[in-house]
């Protein structure tokens, strides 16, 4: 993965904070076809080959950003501002969830090993030993790869002293665990849709900005403008995400435009409860391992790749389903806008009805700049008594879910769980080894970002920082001591 602050990301988010910006002024259909040539001025050093193609990246990343699917929408004679006014009169279907800007796409070379200049032509030669396939020579001194022989097995790499093997990926295919991107015909970037689970990991991973999320922000953005009744439903990785406290950020959403904000953990709460009745009633039939059901990225994955899987999946609803029903509960004319971390959030949305608008971390921060508002200026008192759903605000953490669901379960002997923190293209393999050979455990809880929701591909700070400030916001963390309670399998 990328590491998250990079120049890309600032770009994307100028734009989509000078995007709302202009919205909220009432200034957005006039000035969006300035807009690139504002963040990208004739001054400016260019990082591709000239500013024209940057500001067409720019272009097409307002595209993206208003809902628009680039790869079927795109029109080069249309304006910006057409388009603008084509989605103030109606929202888009968000379908496909990503989108790919060709030209943006640099049709990297296939994933390759090679040699560099550190290689020593060692006596002990180990990268020849180790080859199974016979595909290093040595040639005045060093080592040389036949690509046409390797099979890219690595251990080449593994074996070297010197750490002459270099191993050159194409990023966008290597993050995809579900070998869902490849390249079309012409060299450039394509999405098999039948195989992509969501996960977003491509749209991150991509040094080029190539691969882009479509947003649904205007939809809230409208909402927000209008005075509509919203309630905002916020993920548990939220805390952290911001300087400030959790409290600090529900008055801040409040101070957006947002009627009310719920927290998902009051929904995790339900899902925990659903979760541990039903895991007691496959231990006392024995029936062996189930699986947690919050994360959508991985509910994808048993439908499209491992379907053995669905019946070892917990039936129970997610939580932000379970959080949607409340609000609707509270109020049934509220529009219900999820706020989190993931993108296949989105597809799971659509799917439930229920929900009305789903933003990313990111897309909060843009929102929080364009209206001026500093979380760490806002009132520190909460909303709400949590102190019954409290601990499920750790379910934004590996582990969290397992641990709350052993919290609430009523079972006389311990559970043993089985953590995938993070599925990869290795572990999606060793998944599908579960259907001849299932894991010897109570409960597997599943997290398709490893580490857990906080490192979701809509986030705004490293993993690192969202620890350290949710660390500094309570005297200690629940999920330690929960943990403790459980006994992972090796």
């Amino acid at each position: 993965m990328l590491e998250l602050n990079n120049q890309y990301t600032t770009i994307k988010r100028q734009v989509h904070t000078e995007v709302l910006k202009q919205f909220f002024q009432d200034t957005l259909v006039q000035n969006v076809d300035k807009i690139p040539i504002q963040l990208i001025p004739k001054q400016r050093i260019p990082t591709r080959c000239c500013i024209y193609k940057e500001r067409a990246m720019v272009r097409y990343r307002i595209m993206a950003f208003l809902g628009f699917d680039i790869e079927r929408e795109d029109d080069e004679m249309k304006s910006l501002s057409s388009y603008v006014q084509e989605i103030m009169e109606e929202d888009k279907p968000l379908s496909p969830l990503l989108t790919t800007i060709s030209t943006a796409c640099s049709s990297c070379p296939p994933d390759r090993y090679m040699i560099s200049d550190a290689c020593r032509g060692c006596f002990a030669r180990p990268c020849l030993s180790n080859c199974p396939k016979d595909c290093i020579t040595f040639s005045g001194g060093k080592a040389h790869i036949d690509e046409s022989r390797c099979i890219r097995c690595g251990k080449c790499m593994e074996v070297c002293p010197f750490h002459a093997v270099v191993h050159i990926p194409v990023p966008c295919e290597q993050a995809c665990p579900v070998d869902a991107v490849k390249k079309n015909e012409t060299g450039y970037v394509e999405i098999d849709w039948d195989r992509c689970i969501s996960c977003g990991k491509c749209a991150i991973s991509c040094p080029f900005g190539a691969i882009v999320e479509r947003s649904t922000i205007m939809t809230v953005a409208k909402k927000l403008k209008n005075r509509d009744h919203m309630t905002a439903i916020i993920a548990p990785a939220i805390e952290g995400q911001f300087p400030g406290t959790l409290a600090q950020i529900k008055h801040a959403l409040l101070a957006t435009g947002f009627t009310s904000v719920i927290e998902v953990s009051e929904g995790a709460h339900e899902t925990c409860l659903h979760e541990a009745e039903e895991l007691a009633s496959r231990k006392r039939e024995g029936t062996g391992f189930m699986t947690t059901s919050c994360c959508s990225a991985y509910m994808t994955l048993v439908d499209k790749h491992l379907p053995f899987l669905e019946n070892r999946r917990s039936s129970a609803l997610s939580p932000m389903a379970y959080t949607a029903m409340l609000a609707k509960e509270r109020n049934k004319d509220t529009s219900v806008i999820f706020i989190g971390p993931c993108l296949a959030k989105k597809d799971e949305a659509a799917s439930l009805g229920t929900i009305d608008g789903v933003l990313t971390f990111s897309e909060l921060a843009s929102l929080f700049v364009a209206k001026d508002i500093d979380v760490r200026e806002m009132d520190a008192t909460d909303l709400e008594d949590v102190s019954r759903f409290e601990d499920c605000r750790e379910f934004a953490l590996s582990g969290g879910a397992a641990a709350c669901v052993n919290k609430r379960a009523a079972i006389g002997d311990e559970i043993s769980f089985f953590p995938v923190n993070g599925i990869d293209r290795k572990m999606a393999r060793v998944m599908k080894t579960w259907e001849k050979r299932p894991v010897d455990a109570d409960l597997v809880e599943v997290m398709c970002c490893e580490g857990g929701c906080i490192n979701g591909p809509g986030v705004v700070v490293k993993p690192s920082v969202a620890l350290r400030l949710r660390g500094g916001n309570r005297a200690s963390s629940p999920v330690e001591a929960m943990r403790a309670i459980l006994k992972p399998k090796e």
